[in-house]
Parts: structure tokens; C-alpha cells; sequence
């Protein structure tokens, strides 16, 4: 159970950080440093009834610095045990300059009762004073011997030192028993001065105390001198994320049945809608074949295709494939675009670089997407080189991409676009994400629920995780993919089939797109290692003579080459350097606060 409990808040803390930067109570701004609290006085009388009646004199100078008010936090909710928090009856009767009133609002901020004070409409600088009123009932704790006030007089979350802070208890009458001082940071032992008169104490700070110190004041009294009540307590206040798990049968049960059911859904969702289609006959030359949804377990043995099914292209076949338009089918394209004597390809540079030329030739029979990569590469000039694509293609890889999953589309080959149902999948994944973090941070700090939300936030990651196997071929396209399986075992095989090869040496370079989707080009080339294969050769212009096994390691390089060219991303208009016109706060991060 505990270690569950661990498990659960840490995952919480890394996933949910913006969560609970959204969803916490906001804190008021504290003061910049830059002035100072000259004396912080403090009058505390403790009433037969044990409340408090306690009068803060606190004198600032904020010097030339321009400021509304100060504020002013008092801790008055408290962790009692496991299930309870204790807090104080805290009321503000006033505030003044120590003759006239001053404007002020007071609010809760998580635990602390916050006192602004100041008017928005007006700022003061140099020396000011305030001086706050307020009663305290709860405070005061009883023990078997002795009845105690334990009070931290000015607080340590002042960001500017105090030069000296004084407190003075006046107490019933006989009633003092013995009294300590602490001062400086939280936990220190430090003693500070105090002075015992009849009815009341003194306490004094030694020194000038920084900030983050403090100066705590105890008094006990004689038992019975005051009447103490036990302390007034509610609810605990939970924390996120260290309060936002409990562990018990129910609240796990419900996780777990939650994480069941939404594991379930996604699990009936892909099995409606993620798997592919298949015909249920071999007979479907007609339009009206009966198919079904694949059998889960099911393995059909692929056999050897010696030619592109339906004589479709190299792009074509790899998103029947992967389910994905990549650079890798933009590559092929080109390659095949150059084939095919629209373009030749001559190797630059050593073969680092390659520069691609158009050629005068008939474009009416291109495909869209091939008409678009043509059009970018180019429109505007008749020669590009690959290294100048570099941040520019961009726009043009995306638009062909989309013309090829609108092709496999249009041929029926996918029941939508397998983006689009990637997209659908993962956006709900992420909705369901967004919502298991709203739950768990409402259900953990309210309810100690935590563990609900996050088994909704475990289905939501789980749907964008299987987002990627949304896409569902029709029968047609699993057909397509099946014989394409066989025709890219046949290229992967191609050593089996040199005899035929040498007859027919063209087919080198007529199937090389198809290689370069496939990822088997070097085999691919191997099969025609000491086959003239030069006469087929039109479109490529090397260092060496045009030789299957010699081409290999140079189309790698410049299949490379254009990949990572042409899917570079242009910079963004919007970066800067800090040198030649940079400026203050032109970078990223940044922030600050003050006081108001």
C-alpha cells in the first residue's frame, strides 16, 4: 500500500506540474527588497477566555522607491493529524497610521490570512507606519501543567530585514509561570531577551534580523489561569501531491475498474475500426465483394510478386506499407521522377552533393503528388542542388506528402487518411489526459481520490500510444499490401533471379525506386554486381562508370542527402541572436515580482 502510494504521488508530481501551477490558489506577490522594516512591535493580551487581543506596530521605509501598502500573512490553519486540520479565529479591527485609518482588504490564501494594505490608487515612499488590530481565538494550547501561548511575532517570510522587533504578552493577573525567546531562521535555538514585570513580558531581538528570520515568543501561564478549550478543528486541507493519494479497497477498486473499462473501450475501438478489412473470397473483380474485419490471429503466407501490384509507384506501395507518407517515399519519387527522364541527377562535390536538372518531358500522365514535388523543386529555376533544398522544401514535402495519402484515398485503399485517424485517436488521447489531470488534482486535494484520476490519465496515454495503429486498410488495400509484401520479398531475394536479370539488365534501374522504399538498394544492387547495366542509364551522372554495385554506396549517400535536406524545417522568424540588435528580456524565461 505505501509503496503504491509513493509510485502514484511522484508520477503525479512529474505529470501533473502544470496542473498545479493552474490549479493552485494564487499567492499574493511579496515586496521587492530595496526598503526596509525599521521596528515591528508587537502588543499581545491574552484574555481570561484564552483569546487574543494583539496590536502590530510595524514602521517601514521604502526610501525612493514608490510603493502602494505592504502585505501582511498570518498562518492561521495548521496540520493537527491525519485526518484534521487546526486554525485560528483570526478578525482584523483595524488598521491605522497610529492616528488615521488606512485603506485595506483581507482574504485567505491557502493557509494564511493575507492583510493588503494600502490604496491602489495612491503611492507613497520613505518612512510609513501601520498599525494592525486584530483578535485571535484558538491560539493558545493547555498542558497538564501549564497553560501556553507559543507565538511567532513578526513571521519569516519577510523578504527585507527587520532592525529590530519587540513584543510585549500582558497577561492575567498571577498567571505567569516562565517564558523563552527564539530568534533567526525556522528551527534556530538562538535565544533573544526578555524581561518579566507582574502582569506582563517583554521580548526583545538581539540583533538586526534578516530575511527569513524571526522572532518567537513563549509564555506559559499557571493551570486555570486562563480557560483554554480544546482547539478548534475541521477537515485537513490536503496537499497536492502529497495528500492527493489515499490507499484503501474502494478507492482502488474504482481505479482499477476505471483502468479496466478504459483499457476495454480502446481495446473495442481498435477492434471496430483498427483493424484491417480482407475479402472473403478470392473472387473480387467485382465491386460488390462481401469482405469482414481481419481474423486477430491470423497469417497468410506471402507469396512472390515480380512486379508492382497494379503497376503502382514506389510511394504508392511504401504507405500501403507503413501507413505513412515520409521523406523516405519522397526520396523514391524522386528518384523514380528521374528514371522515368524527367530530371537527371549529377553527383557534385565528391559526392557530397548532387544537382538536379529538369528535362523536356510530358507531365500530363503525373500524379499529383509527383506534379507537386516537380513544381517545388523547379518552378522558378531549371537546375537545384540538394544541399540548396536545405530549409526551403519544406512546405513542398508536405503537400506532397498530403497528395499521397489523398491518392491511397481515392483508390480505397484506407477507410479515411491514416494521418486523420492518427490525429482523431491521439486528440482524444490527449483530452483524456487533460481531463485524468484535472481529476486527479480535484479529486486528490479534495478528497484524497488521486488515484481515480490517475487511471484516467493511464487511458488517455494509452490512446495516444495506439493512436499509431488506428489506420484500417480496406480489403482492396490489404490486398495491395500482400502483394506488395511479395514484391518486396522478391527485390530482398533478388540474387535468386541474376540469370533474368542479365536479359534484362533495364530493370535495374526501373525497380531502384522501389529498392530505396523498400531499404534494400544495396541488395538490391549486389544482384546485378558484373551486369552491364549502363545502357538503362540516362538520368544519373557520376564520378565512375554507371555500375549497379558501384551506384549502391552513392545513391545511399544521396538517398541520405535528400532526406535530410528536404525535410529540414525553414527557422523561425521569430528567433533572434543576442548579438548584432539583441536586447534586454529579447530571450526566452525571464519573469519577476514585487511588492504592490
Amino acid at each position: 500500500m505505501l509503496l503504491m502510494k509513493m509510485v502514484a504521488t511522484r508520477l503525479a508530481m512529474v505529470v501533473f506540474a502544470l496542473s498545479l501551477a493552474l490549479g493552485a490558489s494564487a499567492v499574493p506577490a511579496q515586496a521587492d527588497e530595496g526598503w526596509v522594516i525599521t521596528s515591528f512591535a508587537s502588543n499581545i493580551d491574552i484574555h481570561p477566555d484564552s483569546s487574543l487581543s494583539i496590536v502590530e506596530d510595524i514602521r517601514v521605509d521604502f526610501g525612493s522607491l514608490q510603493k502602494h501598502g505592504i502585505f501582511r500573512y498570518i498562518p492561521v490553519r495548521y496540520r493537527y493529524d491525519s485526518t484534521r486540520d487546526r486554525y485560528y479565529d483570526l478578525n482584523v479591527r483595524s488598521v491605522t497610521d497610529g492616528q488615521s485609518p488606512i485603506t485595506y482588504t483581507t482574504y485567505l490564501a491557502g493557509a494564511e490570512q493575507v492583510i493588503k494594505i494600502g490604496d491602489p490608487g495612491v503611492l507613497v515612499s520613505g518612512a510609513h507606519r501601520y498599525v494592525i488590530t486584530y483578535t485571535v481565538s484558538g491560539a493558545m494550547n493547555s498542558f497538564a501543567d501549564r497553560d501556553e501561548l507559543f507565538w511567532n511575532v513578526d513571521g519569516g517570510q519577510w523578504p527585507v530585514a527587520k532592525r529590530s522587533v519587540k513584543a510585549t504578552m500582558t497577561l492575567p493577573p498571577n498567571s505567569f509561570q516562565k517564558a523563552a525567546c527564539y530568534e533567526g531562521p525556522s528551527g534556530s535555538s538562538e535565544s533573544c531577551s526578555s524581561t518579566t514585570t507582574a502582569n506582563s513580558v517583554s521580548f526583545s531581538s538581539t540583533r538586526q534580523l534578516e530575511s527569513g528570520e524571526q522572532m518567537s515568543a513563549v509564555t506559559a501561564l499557571n493551570k486555570g489561569a486562563v480557560n483554554v478549550p480544546p482547539p478548534l478543528l475541521t477537515a485537513r486541507q490536503r496537499s497536492f501531491p502529497a495528500d492527493a493519494f489515499d490507499v484503501n479497497p474502494l478507492i482502488i477498486g474504482i481505479a482499477a475498474l476505471l483502468l479496466i473499462a478504459g483499457l476495454g473501450v480502446i481495446a473495442w475501438l481498435w477492434w471496430q475500426h483498427g483493424r484491417d478489412r480482407e475479402y472473403l473470397t478470392r473472387n473480387y473483380t467485382s465491386g460488390d465483394t462481401p469482405d469482414r474485419t481481419e481474423p486477430l490471429f491470423q497469417h497468410e503466407p506471402v507469396v512472390v510478386e515480380f512486379g508492382p501490384p497494379q503497376n503502382l509507384k514506389a510511394a504508392q506501395l511504401g504507405l500501403i506499407l507503413d501507413e505513412s507518407a515520409d521523406t523516405k517515399d519522397v526520396t523514391a519519387t524522386i528518384v523514380d521522377l528521374a528514371v522515368r527522364g524527367h530530371m537527371t541527377i549529377t553527383e557534385v562535390d565528391g559526392a557530397k552533393d548532387w544537382l538536379l536538372k529538369q528535362k523536356a518531358a510530358d507531365t500530363s500522365s503525373l500524379l499529383p503528388y509527383e506534379q507537386a514535388l516537380l513544381e517545388g523543386l523547379f518552378t522558378g529555376r531549371e537546375q537545384v542542388k540538394i544541399s540548396e533544398l536545405k530549409g526551403t522544401f519544406h512546405a513542398t514535402l508536405q503537400k506532397a506528402e498530403g497528395r499521397i495519402l489523398d491518392d491511397a484515398v481515392s483508390r480505397k485503399f484506407f477507410t479515411s487518411r491514416p494521418d486523420y485517424s492518427r490525429g482523431r485517436w491521439g486528440c482524444l488521447g490527449i483530452l483524456i489526459l487533460a481531463i485524468g489531470g484535472f481529476a486527479t488534482f480535484q479529486l486528490g486535494l479534495n478528497f484524497g481520490w488521486g488515484l481515480v484520476g490517475l487511471a484516467v490519465i493511464l487511458v488517455g496515454m494509452v490512446l495516444i500510444v495506439t493512436a499509431r495503429f488506428m489506420p484500417q486498410r480496406t480489403a482492396a488495400g490489404r490486398d495491395v499490401m500482400q502483394r506488395t509484401l511479395g514484391f518486396r520479398l522478391y527485390m530482398n531475394t533478388a540474387e535468386k533471379y541474376r540469370q533474368q536479370f542479365a536479359e534484362k539488365a533495364e530493370i535495374f534501374t526501373q525497380l531502384l525506386p522501389y529498392a530505396i522504399v523498400f531499404g534494400c538498394v544495396t541488395r538490391w544492387a549486389k544482384a546485378f554486381e558484373g551486369i552491364d547495366t549502363s545502357a538503362s542509364n540516362n538520368w544519373y551522372v557520376g564520378n565512375t562508370p554507371f555500375q549497379a554495385a558501384i551506384l549502391s554506396s552513392s545513391l545511399q549517400s544521396m538517398n541520405s542527402g535528400i532526406s535530410s535536406a528536404i525535410s529540414a524545417s525553414p527557422p523561425s522568424s521569430g528567433s533572434s541572436s543576442g548579438f548584432g540588435g539583441g536586447s534586454s528580456g529579447g530571450g526566452g524565461g525571464g519573469g519577476g515580482g514585487g511588492s504592490w
